[in-house]
């Protein structure tokens, strides 16, 4: 009982006498001592900018009201429109086909559905199955390749922003399908030079 009161008086001194002993007086900038200048160095080829560059980088987060903060970074399906999530639902009564299936699918995708031909035609002409009048919710990239069917690549022209689809390897069109052959006289010789002569 004796020694409590000791060891009160210790363990509210013994923290002051710690922090009188770290502090250090306070020297105001002007007072203080040059700094020795560091010897030049000589610049070579192998310097190279920093990356990430904090200073050249768009802003990834901002503050938006008092306590939000949001991204203004474009969301992954603005920078793909193809990569969006949809979700299809397409009445019964319309009996679609495969053509105004995917047309209706790209409908607001900014994408359009490419001009039929002689192979394409096969499938786009075909009726849609009824399995697939709902899709979704999925990836209009994954959507546009379950409508096709696995014997149809998935072709995309993102300058033009056209889809379309073709045969793929391993896979035939019908023999009625196939354009008929040419005869000889049909074929004509191909042009050699001369659209530059005057």
């Amino acid at each position: 009982m004796k020694f409590q009161p000791r060891y009160k008086t210790l363990s509210v001194v013994l923290p002051l006498l710690l922090l009188a002993s770290c502090a250090s007086p306070t020297e105001k900038l002007q007072q203080r001592e040059a700094a020795v200048p560091t010897p030049s160095v000589s610049v070579t080829r192998n310097v190279q900018t920093v990356a990430p560059d904090e200073y050249a980088r768009t802003p990834e987060v901002v503050r938006y009201g008092r306590y939000l903060l949001v991204s203004t970074d474009p969301m992954a399906a603005q920078r793909d429109p193809l990569s969006q999530i949809i979700d299809i639902r397409i009445p019964s009564s319309l009996h679609p086909t495969v053509a105004d299936a995917l047309r209706y699918a790209l409908k607001q995708s900014g994408y359009s559905l490419c001009v039929t031909g002689t192979a394409n035609s096969v499938l786009y002409r075909q009726p849609l199955p009824a399995v697939q009048y709902q899709l979704g919710p999925m990836r209009l990239r994954t959507a546009l390749q379950v409508m096709a069917g696995s014997a149809w690549q998935l072709e995309v022209d993102d300058v033009q922003r056209v889809v379309c689809h073709s045969l793929r390897d391993g896979y035939q069109l019908p023999a009625s399908q196939l354009p008929p052959a040419l005869t000889p006289s049909q074929v004509t010789p191909p042009v050699k030079g001369g659209f530059l002569k005057k």
